[in-house]
């Protein structure tokens, strides 16, 4: 593939806008692939995978290039920082410095030193207080945990049991040139082995599958669905486990999708209705009357917590250099709330499923911990850890399985 002075520019103005005007990468990303529709399919590839690599790696690649003052203050990154930044990634990616003059200063040697003279958050590249808040709660463990979300993660679909089956949606995509191979492991799951224009496909358009990691997928069958009940889904956001809760309950039941985001559930909608979804009912959150008013009212109820996201940081490598300590100290006091409150939607008998996208065991075992000992009348059933590199491939969550026994 040719890599045009016209990509790279791009993406040295994708990368700038991205740390140095706290944009989203995936944002960022919509904005320049939605202005280049001339690009090949390889060219589009190389651009995301290359800008999402380069904020992956920004703090390694600060060291190594000499630019030490951008480790903690790479919103102020420059141009020529930026140049020096992608042509250390293709060092460490091929062993050569490409030939561009904004290059000449940069000589393999001394690159090669500085990387073998990194500390290790340097050579993680983690800011310094994730690394050592990991290295705390998960002890050992981290070393391989942060290998595996320095790696680019790889794209799953969960295919729509309401309208098809793996077979199906497998057989629709190749003719449209996207290939994919069954995830032995996940009832619905694919993985996609070339993207190609996959949103832009028959089977997509049909509402015969939605873009969802394999791993994200293990959490919506530990409510133990059947068809006929009532589930909800409290922290619904955009609604993926939503969609999926509607399948396994084969479109026999209620499933009430709640979230704080009017703009979230109206995605929701469009989605549901592309699914065929039709048991799935929106509301917003407007304030505590709204929780209070569906007390014990389900027989399932799905805590999906806002969180860390630290386990999903494969796919958006960018959040790692938005969140700060304090704000994961915030997210656990929120967390506790939510469980408390919200627990209390479910019937006696019931069941509730507290899950985050979190690799913290302060995010996840504690707070469940916290909360069993809090109320005696619920116990703990099942709890399912996926750490990638230790338990799990696909990206990072925790689920747990509580059983509401008696009233308060």
């Amino acid at each position: 593939m040719t890599v045009t002075r016209q990509l790279l520019d791009c993406l040295h103005t994708a990368f700038l806008q991205a740390v140095t005007l706290e944009q989203y990468a995936d944002k960022v990303i919509q904005q320049h692939l939605a202005a280049n529709g001339g690009w090949t399919i390889e060219q589009r590839a190389y651009f995301v995978t290359t800008l999402y690599n380069l904020i992956r790696f920004s703090r390694k690649l600060c060291w190594i290039t000499g630019h030490k003052m951008r480790l903690d203050a790479l919103e102020e990154c420059t141009l020529e920082e930026s140049w020096h930044f992608w042509g250390a990634y293709m060092f460490l990616q091929t062993g050569q410095i490409p030939d561009y003059p904004e290059l000449e200063s940069l000589q393999a040697s001394e690159l090669q030193q500085a990387l073998d003279d990194a500390p290790q958050d340097i050579q993680m590249s983690m800011p310094v207080w994730l690394h050592e808040r990991a290295k705390q709660e998960l002890g050992d463990d981290w070393p391989t945990v942060a290998h595996a979300l320095n790696h680019s993660a790889s794209n799953f679909i969960r295919v729509n049991s309401l309208k098809a089956d793996k077979n199906t949606v497998a057989k629709s995509l190749s003719k449209q040139g996207i290939s994919t191979s069954p995830v032995e492991t996940i009832t619905d799951a694919l993985e996609v082995q070339q993207m190609g224009y996959l949103f832009r496909t028959d089977a997509f358009q049909t509402g015969l599958f939605e873009m969802q990691d394999a791993g994200s997928q293990q959490i919506a069958p530990l409510l133990e669905l059947k068809p006929g009940m009532k589930v909800v889904d409290a922290c619904a956001g955009a609604g993926g486990k939503s969609l999926h809760i509607a399948a396994l309950l084969e479109n026999k039941g209620r499933v009430l999708s709640l979230d704080i985001h009017q703009h979230k559930l109206d995605t929701l909608k469009k989605r549901a209705k592309r699914a065929g979804a039709h048991v799935i009912e929106t509301r917003l959150i407007q304030n505590s009357k709204t929780i209070k008013r569906q007390k014990e009212k389900f027989d399932r109820v799905l805590l999906d917590v806002p969180c860390s996201g630290t386990g999903v940081l494969r796919r958006n490598p960018d959040a790692k250099w938005h969140l700060s300590e304090q704000s994961v100290d915030d997210l656990i006091v929120l967390q506790q709330d939510i469980l408390q409150r919200y627990s209390q939607m479910c019937r006696i008998g019931g069941k509730l499923v507290y899950a985050t996208c979190s690799i913290f065991p302060s995010e996840n075992e504690l707070q469940v911990q916290r909360f069993l000992a809090n109320n005696p009348n619920w116990s703990l059933e099942q709890e399912v850890s996926l750490l990638p590199g230790i338990s799990s491939e696909f990206d990072g969550f925790y689920g747990a399985v509580l059983v509401k026994n008696n009233a308060e």
